[in-house]
């Protein structure tokens, strides 16, 4: 009789044991269980280690929105995956030369760094205004990159879609593909410098090409955060100077880079990536449709220290 009763006894001790090792036990780091999977236990709804945010998770509210010119905007935190102010940051607009960025990454798919172009006469005065280059010039893929990317050269992004051109490659073709791999999906490139202000894109995708740069091509931010560098032909003949347009640079602490941009219909846009020390943070702020780009963006950065102290 005695061990009769023992039985249900040791039995109930056994399921609270299981229970109490289960339920402070964390779960495994691949462990991913979608909230709505059935009999989800309520521990396991912790499935990443919680942090506490570089920019506080709760907004200040006695802080008011940044009076911006700007069409659209966005600032992005990317230690935290949070977006901190938003204006507009899905309605596609034209982009102007922050399509560079993509031509970037399309040309570092495509060819190697050193590769010599031929500079073909249809790639000069691309804009009919400002010439960067001259008729069978031989300058190497990396230097007309920083060209794009530094003084924001339309006959540099010229010269390298006409490059893919003479492989068989067609370069907008190219990058409407990449747009697309890197989840773009509200894009639409024309051209190769951004000229073409029937296309657009949203500052949320925006956010998406900065961070796959960030991420894939960490080579390029230094050279946006350049004021001015020289750049040299092939056969050492012609000499470039080369002058950042980011009149933020020296004046922002922080920049890790950023690229401008400007067309009639677009207005000013900017991307800039700024680390905060006093936070540990990078974030990423992008200016579109705006006629003082420049001010919009310090205003938000500004802003961001404030509202999320």
């Amino acid at each position: 009789m005695r061990t009769v009763l023992l039985i249900p006894i040791l039995l109930l001790a056994g399921l609270a044991a299981v229970s109490f090792a289960t339920r402070d036990r964390a779960p495994h780091p691949n462990q991913y269980i979608s909230a709505g999977t059935p009999g989800l236990l309520s521990a396991q709804a912790y499935l990443l280690p919680v942090t506490d945010p570089a920019y506080g998770s709760v907004r200040d509210t006695g802080v008011p929105d940044p009076a911006l010119d700007a069409k659209a905007a966005l600032l992005y935190d990317t230690d935290t995956g949070a977006s901190l102010y938003e204006k507009n940051a899905a309605v596609r607009v034209p982009i102007a030369s922050l399509t560079k960025i993509l031509s970037t990454l399309v040309v570092r798919d495509l060819f190697d760094q050193n590769e010599i172009v031929t500079v073909a006469s249809g790639s000069v005065r691309v804009d009919g205004q400002k010439q960067t280059l001259y008729d069978n010039e031989r300058i190497t893929v990396h230097d007309l990159v920083s060209m794009m990317l530094v003084e924001s050269s339309n006959d540099a992004a010229y010269a390298l879609a006409a490059y893919a051109k003479s492989r068989g490659i067609d370069f907008v073709t190219e990058m409407n593909r990449k747009a697309q791999l890197l989840g773009m999906t509200d894009c639409v490139f024309t051209d190769p410098a951004g000229l073409d202000d029937t296309a657009s894109c949203t500052a949320r995708d925006m956010v998406r090409l900065v961070r796959a740069a960030l991420r894939n091509a960490p080579q390029i931010w230094p050279i946006m955060a350049t004021k001015e560098l020289k750049i040299t032909s092939v056969d050492g003949v012609i000499v470039h100077t080369v002058k950042s347009t980011d009149e933020l640079l020296g004046q922002v602490p922080g920049i890790v880079g950023g690229k401008t941009g400007y067309t009639d219909g677009a207005l000013g846009c900017l991307i800039l990536v700024v680390k905060v020390p006093e936070k540990g943070d990078t974030l990423i702020s992008i200016v579109l449709g705006s006629r003082q780009r420049f001010t919009d963006s310090k205003a938000l950065l500004d802003w961001a220290r404030h509202a999320y102290p």
